[in-house]
């Protein structure tokens, strides 16, 4: 399998947000192994929008809501997200500042991924991190696909 063979189709569940849904208990041991868990009660910001920091975070137990700026000071929801599902995505792909405010508005546990991290897990078990990245990129492709239809869809009312 070269680099760009993607290894298996995506998971055939409904929630197709979820990053690793094939991993073993052993390959989520070796993934969690480069992270810091973090809690967040209910209201708490897990990212500010704005915030210059690149980290992943893997939701592992609640639900998120991902806040964007409405108005000139209104906050409004546009999304959820669910344990086994990742934030913060795009910075940590691109480096620029986060683009959202993201709460927890259940009991939440996450767990960080830096990109100092990801190099070493990368360095620890390339296969791994291989899937880890592509798996990323399915959710973002995702996430952006239902951007552009709600957009489409705003532009045609």
């Amino acid at each position: 399998m070269s680099f760009f063979d993607y290894p298996g189709e995506p998971p055939a569940t409904p929630d197709t947000a979820r990053l690793l849904a094939d991993a073993t208990d052993q390959e989520w041991a070796v993934v969690l192994k480069h992270t810091r868990y973090h809690r967040f009660g209910p209201g708490d910001t897990v990212v500010e929008a704005g915030a210059n920091e690149q980290s992943l975070y893997l939701v592992l137990e609640g639900e998120l809501e991902v806040l964007a700026p409405h108005g000139r000071r209104g906050l409004r929801r546009i999304a959820s997200v669910a344990a086994g599902s990742v934030i913060g995505e795009l910075s940590f792909f691109d480096g620029a500042a986060r683009s959202a405010r993201v709460r927890a508005v259940t009991q939440s546990l996450l767990a960080e991924l830096s990109p100092a991290d990801f190099e070493l897990l990368a360095a620890a078990s390339p296969a791994l991190a291989r899937r880890l990245l592509f798996d990323l990129g399915r959710i973002l492709a995702q996430r952006l696909r239902t951007v552009q239809q709600a957009s489409n869809i705003a532009g045609a009312s």
